[in-house]
């Protein structure tokens, strides 16, 4: 997605963020740093499975390249302005969920928390990081927590009403009828989707027996598929169910619907940047509408909630290249892939040193990445 928000499963463990006093409230739990770091390598080799194994055997690169090349200075500074938009409207998510941080400290902490996540994956690091910056910026304990781990549910909740987004852009444009009614057909799965996921959901959330069956029998496949792989370890399925539970309910009391208006509202300049990518790319209106585009778009956002590809790189760029591709058949692929790289080079690329820069400034004479020992200092503290 825009920024691949880190989906709910890759959330920091926040326990008492739902409510409750300060006291009762925990820092977040976060790897070790040689784990961080060994956990960046799988992200290396994942980019070169996808781009150095998988694409070349679809996509002329040297046709990818030199409609990526034809791209003007007024064409980049536009994509450039369009992005800082779409980075600014996203950040404006942690404005809302917590008191007192401005729409400035907003931004940089979506681009953060952006940049960590893609560049550390499979874990909780990004959310433990940005929680740190609040937490040094004087954000109030039991604030800086419930606001991040809701942050990350808001952020999936608002994903989920992306598919009626493309239903509607889909019938505006036009997009219906020949080849187009594939797009149509993304869009109405990915409702299916929707409706599937909010309904279980909200069972969950509703209903205590249904979050107990739910979480034994997620617990037992877990532990069936971790079996499998060797491992004697794993997750506690039913406590992250009843946390889920507790917290959704709290998005409710703190400025939930704000919340959510904002999540969606995030999505549209991200949509806005992915049309202009591939129309400054060479992909026409009447091959991929914006229609098409949207559908594709929020099918692959539904598709990623799921923590798939580590940092939420290399299986996002093969959804939408393969999904727009079989909407606008053969011949087009070099152009719709130059449009999905310059579109992904401000959604999940540029962040990741802008990320990077942002720590060495706000934790100034400190390592930028926290310690736990840190992290735990300043629960302690604040209790």
């Amino acid at each position: 997605m825009g920024s691949d928000q880190r989906p709910i499963s890759e959330t920091a463990d926040l326990d008492g963020a739902g409510g409750g006093d300060d006291e009762n409230v925990t820092a977040p739990s976060l790897p070790s740093r040689r784990s961080a770091f060994l956990r960046t390598g799988f992200i290396v080799v994942f980019l070169f499975i996808v781009f150095g194994v998988i694409l070349p055997q679809y996509v002329d690169y040297a046709e990818v390249w030199n409609a990526l090349a034809g791209l003007t200075l007024s064409q980049i500074a536009l994509m450039t302005v369009i992005g800082a938009i779409a980075w600014f409207v996203a950040g404006q998510l942690f404005t809302v969920l917590i008191p007192g941080v401005s729409p400035i400290r907003g931004n940089a902490a979506y681009l953060i928390s952006s940049g960590i996540g893609s560049s550390i994956p499979l874990g909780p690091w990004n959310l433990g990081v940005i929680w740190v910056v609040f937490r040094g910026w004087g954000v109030a304990l039991k604030d800086a927590t419930a606001g991040v781990a809701l942050y990350g549910i808001i952020n999936t909740l608002g994903r989920f009403a992306l598919p009626l987004i493309a239903i509607i852009v889909v019938l505006a444009s036009g997009g219906s009828g020949g080849a187009h009614d594939a797009a149509l057909l993304l869009g109405l799965i990915s409702v299916g989707i929707f409706f599937v996921s909010v309904g279980v959901m909200l069972v969950v959330v509703n209903s205590d027996r249904a979050a107990d069956w739910l979480g034994r029998v997620l617990g037992r496949l877990v532990a069936s598929i971790l079996a499998r792989l060797g491992r004697k370890e794993h997750p506690d399925v039913l406590g992250s169910i009843h946390r889920f539970q507790k917290d959704l309910g709290a998005v409710v009391h703190r400025r939930g619907l704000t919340g959510l208006l904002t999540s969606l509202a995030s999505q549209g300049p991200w949509i806005v940047a992915f049309i202009v990518a591939l129309r400054m790319t060479g992909v026409p209106a009447d091959v991929l509408t914006s229609g098409d585009i949207v559908a594709v778009y929020a099918l692959v956002g539904l598709i990623t909630i799921i923590p798939i590809a580590p940092g939420g790189a290399g299986l996002p760029e093969i959804l939408y290249i393969a999904g727009m591709t079989s909407i606008a058949g053969a011949g087009w692929e070099s152009q719709i892939t130059a449009g999905v790289f310059l579109f992904r080079l401000y959604a999940w690329f540029l962040p990741i040193p802008l990320a990077w820069i942002l720590l060495k400034v706000v934790r100034r004479g400190q390592p930028m990445l926290p310690t736990g020992d840190e992290l735990r200092g300043m629960a302690a503290a604040s209790a």
